[in-house]
């Protein structure tokens, strides 16, 4: 994994400020490459992370032997030695890089090459032969790449902070603020920087020199795969154990060493089963207090991978998190990485455990997306929960005493949340369904900025419609967006340290297949989450694995912002107020709510905390 960056404009960039604001995403080399084509300056940087052959052949840009075509590239592709074998077997190769099979198999294929491919890339290709540059972004946008395309100028990177070195300002998109607070990042493509995009996972863009024109293709669509459709749910485990035990082998391709971020819980430990004879990779695992777990309502992850670890003989470390790491020092330090602003309480244990882990492990592989192709959020079984109070009596009754519960006080605090969000919610449009998987209270996220509340509410209905089955649109919506949100903050933080995530579940193979399978085949008509995971790999994983309840991965926010003085110290209350459109009283309200246990509004309240500290770090 890499950074890259770079520029079409009328004038030259400054490159070199450009590459060395994403210099810690390849600490290992830089390179660059400046040309000028039809009236126009171009430029192309990157700095490289090296992963597969450590010398120097393996430096970016990458040329063609004609001088005509230039490539920097950020990712992996895990298949590539099987594609030098079978298309380019007769080419001369100066390298045992991925990189020189991607610019083998684009001179022979044009951009249907991208098909081949399986694996997390960003790449940028200037073809001075038909005079266009192309940037591509891989299926499951594992690797990210972010663009600005103004008055027939384009600027790319990485890394929004690469973009903004090129000379554009950074102003703050306040029509998206609003979507932020209710999601904790922002949704779809837009980003809180005006002008600044996301390229989409599975598109790639054309900037034609001939007439200027920047125009954006999708070339691969999960929805589309009938593979597995009339599949048994016998058969459907034995491919699935197939694909992911394929998928985490593929992932292993690297000269340097490898570990993993281990849970204890179902995804981390599958991944982990099939490296238990592998003793040269190592296994990292965040742990919290007991008074955090306490106050969460959660359980122990590091109690049960020590287990795991100690059964299988595993070399695991512990990274302890809690409520020292939660000062502004440290949530300003994920923000300088994650310019692309989330307000995730996964990112500061991501990064310590990263942190740690880089001083051995230069690849770390993740459980990171079955919960969203498998249905394994509390979300999907408020779903189902909903589905069965529609055909009660006296429906909305119940939904009114789930309504009544406070959220933070009392035994099975977690339960009373989910109550509390679906008695709330259940007589809301088909959006609701969007509502019960989000993180946080809808109402009162809404309304801490005074934005148009109609944007926000048509951009949950276009992915919910009236009538549709909401288990066909979580695949949409949790696909282009929570995972989204995910994978972000895992590229961010792991390469804040100098180490490249890897996703094994997010294999396109598997994605197509979780796309294709029955909904029961994920979540059962009883209300288990991930079946199909759990009885594929049953005889593998012990019962403590197979049967505990899911805990989520971060920072015990809930048990942190329990403290009165904890959140004067970190929210500055001062440029809130000074800042137009946010609305204080109700933000008072909710800490108050929070604060008395009648509200869980944790999470509402990092936001806030997270969006002043990056507005005074990149737009003040």
């Amino acid at each position: 994994m890499c950074g890259l960056t770079g520029y079409i404009a009328s004038n030259k960039l400054p490159i070199d400020e450009m590459i060395n604001s994403i210099g810690h995403r390849g600490p290992d080399a830089i390179g660059k490459y400046e040309t000028t084509i039809a009236n126009h300056q171009v430029g192309l940087g990157h700095t490289r992370l090296s992963i597969l052959d450590l010398s120097t052949k393996g430096n970016q840009p990458f040329i063609s032997a004609d001088k005509k075509i230039h490539l920097v590239y950020n990712g992996e592709v895990y298949n590539y030695k099987e594609l030098r074998q079978e298309y380019l077997k007769n080419e001369a190769f100066n390298s045992d890089t991925d990189t020189e099979v991607i610019l083998k198999l684009y001179q022979q294929k044009g951009m249907s090459f991208i098909d081949l491919l399986n694996g997390d890339f960003s790449i940028a290709i200037l073809d001075e032969n038909v005079n266009k540059l192309f940037l591509i972004r891989d299926r499951a946008g594992v690797k990210p790449l972010y663009f600005s395309f103004q008055n027939e100028s384009l600027v790319f990177g990485s890394e929004i902070k690469s973009i903004l070195k090129s000379g554009i300002n950074a102003e703050l998109a306040a029509e998206n603020l609003q979507k932020y607070f209710v999601f904790k990042y922002s949704p779809g493509n837009e980003t809180l920087f005006k002008g600044i995009n996301r390229l989409p996972p599975a598109h790639f863009a054309t900037y034609d020199f001939s007439n200027n024109s920047f125009e954006i293709k999708k070339y691969w669509d999960p929805s589309n795969n009938q593979q597995y459709k009339n599949i048994g749910y016998v058969d459907a485990q034995i491919e699935l154990k197939r694909l992911l035990h394929d998928a985490t082998e593929k992932r292993l391709i690297a000269d340097v060493p490898l570990g993993t971020f281990l849970s204890g819980g179902l995804d981390s430990s599958i991944i982990a089963s099939f490296l238990k004879e592998k003793t040269d990779i190592s296994h990292y695992c965040a742990s919290k207090e007991a008074k955090d777990l306490k106050n969460e309502g959660t359980t122990s992850d590091f109690y049960y991978a020590q287990q795991l670890a100690k059964e299988w003989g595993l070399t695991m470390s512990e990274v302890a998190i809690g409520s020292d790491n939660t000062n502004l020092d440290q949530i300003k330090n994920t923000l300088k990485y994650s310019d692309d602003l989330i307000a995730d309480g996964s990112q500061i244990p991501s990064f310590l455990i990263t942190e740690k882990a880089a001083k051995k492990s230069k690849v770390i592989l993740s459980g990171m997306g079955a919960d969203e192709l498998f249905m394994g959020y509390a979300g999907h079984q408020m779903a189902l929960l909903d589905g069965w109070l529609s055909k009660m009596p006296m429906s909305n009754s119940f939904a009114k005493m789930g309504h009544s519960l406070d959220q933070g006080n009392g035994k099975f605090k977690a339960f009373r949340r989910y109550l509390h969000k679906l008695g709330k919610y259940y007589n809301y449009p088909n959006y609701k369904f969007g509502l019960y998987t989000i993180v946080g209270d809808f109402e009162n996220s809404l309304s801490v900025y005074n934005g148009d509340t109609e944007i926000t509410t048509q951009f949950l209905s276009n992915y919910f419609p009236e009538g549709k089955n909401p288990y066909d649109c979580f695949k949409t919506f949790e696909y282009e967006n929570f995972l989204q949100k995910n994978v972000a903050y895992l590229d961010r933080m792991t390469m804040a340290n100098g180490v490249e995530g890897r996703v094994p579940f997010l294999d396109h193979r598997i994605i197509d297949f979780a796309h294709t399978i029955p909904r029961k085949y994920k979540l059962s008509n009883t209300g288990t989450t991930k079946i199909i995971l759990k009885d594929a790999f049953k005889k593998d994983l012990p019962n403590y694995v197979t049967n505990r309840r899911k805990a989520g991965f971060g920072m015990p926010l809930r048990s942190i912002f329990s403290n009165r003085e904890k959140i004067n110290e970190l929210l500055d209350r001062e440029l809130l107020n000074d800042l137009s459109g946010f609305a204080m009283a109700d933000i008072e309200k909710y800490i108050e709510a929070h604060l008395n246990g009648s509200e869980d509004n944790s999470a509402l309240i990092y936001a806030l905390i997270s969006f002043q500290e990056w507005y005074k770090m990149y737009i003040d």
